[in-house]
């Protein structure tokens, strides 16, 4: 087997250990999906880079407390950590660039989901899966970080238009499974954490949470390797303030640095390893011709 199918193999092991139902990329013939080719979601999505940026969302959500209880409370995650990430990734990839009648499919079985996850902390705080709040934050964090990979690791990232495009455009993701008044630019999103900031806690459920989502996973050397990098590189991907707060700040003037080579070596291996097949199914089905990166 040849290095660059090892390398196939491996991401998509990971990444793709579960499917949500309907999850497809060929039909119907010539419908654009809720972004289409040309989109900022489209450009942002296709590049390996969103992967740091999807494990630093995970990250820097977990510090929304009552967000944190909730998954903890209904998922087995930490049973099954891949079949989680293989469900979150399905349902990016499908409302990215599925056709429309594909996203909407995805939304409504993730709404449903939503529905069994409410409930009261112990220090009586209420979470519940289908809160604007909660959506929000959880749209929010994931497409923040995603942005901060992009312009760290991408080779021509989107300039600040392209960006504020991209928050408008993920913004619809949010709104479709019930979120209202969900930031829509770089402007929003930088006054929201503003906002957010002061609310965020952090307990002993939170560090537990962060130090799982840091720990290696996959079923050979080769991806527990892979995501040691990815691990490092998605943690320093978060912003200062988070660092503080989760007690993850450099050790040394030189982590940053390494951390950085990691990321770069990393999302360089995937784009030359991994076949995108969704995107490539996804720009057939519009007509529109795909170059690999």
């Amino acid at each position: 087997m040849n290095l660059r199918k090892r390398i196939d193999d491996s991401y998509w092991a990971t990444l793709a250990a579960a499917h949500l139902p309907g999850e497809q990329y060929t039909e119907p013939v010539g419908d654009p999906g809720l972004f289409g080719p040309g989109s900022a979601v489209w450009y942002l999505h296709a590049d390996p880079s969103g992967v740091l940026g999807g494990v630093s969302g995970l990250l820097l959500g977990a510090l929304n407390e009552p967000v944190t209880h909730g998954t903890n409370q209904h998922s087995n995650y930490l049973e099954d950590p891949l079949r989680r990430l293989g469900f979150t990734s399905s349902f990016v990839r499908g409302v990215s660039f599925g056709a429309t009648p594909v996203a909407e499919k995805l939304v409504g079985i993730v709404r449903a989901m939503h529905k069994r996850v409410h409930g009261t902390m112990p220090d009586g705080r209420p979470y519940s899966a289908t809160s604007s709040a909660d959506i929000i934050w959880t749209g929010v964090t994931q497409s923040a970080q995603a942005v901060r990979a992009h312009l760290r690791y991408h080779p021509k990232p989107l300039d600040g238009k392209g960006v504020d495009e991209y928050f408008g455009q993920y913004s619809v993701v949010s709104e479709m499974l019930g979120a209202t008044d969900v930031p829509k630019s770089r402007a929003d999103v930088a006054d929201y954490f503003a906002d957010m900031r002061p609310r965020l806690t952090v307990s002993e459920e939170t560090l537990e949470t962060i130090r799982f989502l840091r720990s290696p996973v996959g079923g050979d050397a080769q991806s527990r390797a892979a995501t040691r990098l990815v691990s490092r590189a998605a943690t320093d991907l978060l912003p200062p303030w988070a660092k503080r707060l989760l007690g993850l700040q450099p050790r040394t003037p030189l982590d940053p640095l390494a951390a950085r080579a990691a990321g770069q070596v990393l999302t360089r291996t995937l784009r030359w390893g991994v076949r995108q097949r969704a995107i490539e199914e996804a720009h057939a089905r519009v007509g529109v011709p795909y170059t690999r990166p």
